[in-house]
């Protein structure tokens, strides 16, 4: 059995050579003139960058993707302009969120290998035939959809493919690109801190890793191909998670019964929390 195919975001040729000699499958970027949801991610800074690390990973026999991601009104030209450059310039994909810009690129006779992204909430079988038309190759799975819950998408008659987030490390615990919540203004999370009501502690509901590795294992066992890690706005934090999802990446393709592959993920995981907290200290 196969295990998943990794793919990373990445700001920089630095960054690139980086997960191109740790064994990156695809990677993604985005510029600073468009946004693109991460807020505090590394972006590249002019489209002819891009265009030169879409060269020097097709070089190296990998892919790299234009993530394009939140375009309001007065961007929406410029976007689509900027994305038919990076096309013709020789980049592999787009991962596009905004419907207004599928169409504004297909109106441009931009074809390419589309991706939507998570954050379009693509939840049902019907909203992927709609997207399909578009030329949608691969969805990224919203985090909130559970493996069976995803099986209709996954088993659609349309050759889309598929891709989901290691979520026990990244996942937002509300509707990711929906919630308000002040998630940058401090040192953690907001929905992840705790709060005390006298005596007692709450905090926001939500999967353990046990659960989220679980999902992984039936993720893969449909059919998903690719294991996506994000961009941090730390670097250091984006390297750490590559390196733990490829160690479990290579488990899947063992073909563990999904107890033990839980069993093993979670010591792998356990490893990585003690860098995890070093890091923390440092950054």
């Amino acid at each position: 059995m196969r295990g998943m195919k990794l793919q990373v975001g990445i700001g920089s040729l630095e960054e690139l050579d980086y997960y191109l000699g740790e064994g990156a499958d695809e990677l993604y970027c985005g510029l600073y003139s468009i946004p693109n949801h991460v807020e505090g991610a590394r972006n590249f800074s002019a489209p002819a960058e891009v265009i030169a690390a879409g060269e020097r990973a097709r070089r190296a026999g990998r892919k790299l993707f234009f993530a394009a991601n939140e375009v309001h009104k007065e961007l929406l030209g410029r976007t689509a302009e900027t994305i038919k450059e990076l096309v013709e310039g020789g980049i592999d994909g787009v991962i596009i969120k905004d419907l207004a810009l599928l169409d504004a690129l297909r109106e441009k006779k931009v074809r390419t290998h589309y991706i939507l992204s998570t954050l379009s909430y693509c939840m049902n079988a019907e909203t992927l035939a709609f997207y399909s038309g578009y030329g949608i190759k691969r969805v990224a799975l919203p985090e909130q959809l559970a493996p069976a819950e995803a099986r209709e998408l996954l088993r659609n008659p349309y050759g889309v493919q598929a891709e989901v987030f290691l979520k026990h490390r990244e996942c937002c615990i509300n509707y990711n690109g929906l919630c308000f919540l002040d998630c940058h203004g401090g040192l953690t999370t907001f929905c992840k801190r705790p709060f005390r009501t006298g005596k007692d502690e709450y905090r926001m509901a939500g999967p353990g890793a046990a659960e989220r590795l679980a999902e992984l294992y039936d993720y893969h066992r449909l059919g998903v191909e690719v294991l996506k890690v994000g961009r941090s706005p730390v670097k250091e934090a984006s390297r750490l998670i590559f390196r733990e999802a490829r160690q479990i990446a290579a488990l899947l393709g063992l073909g563990l019964p999904k107890e033990r592959f839980v069993a093993r993920a979670l010591r792998i995981k356990a490893g990585f929390d003690a860098l995890y907290r070093y890091l923390g200290k440092t950054i």
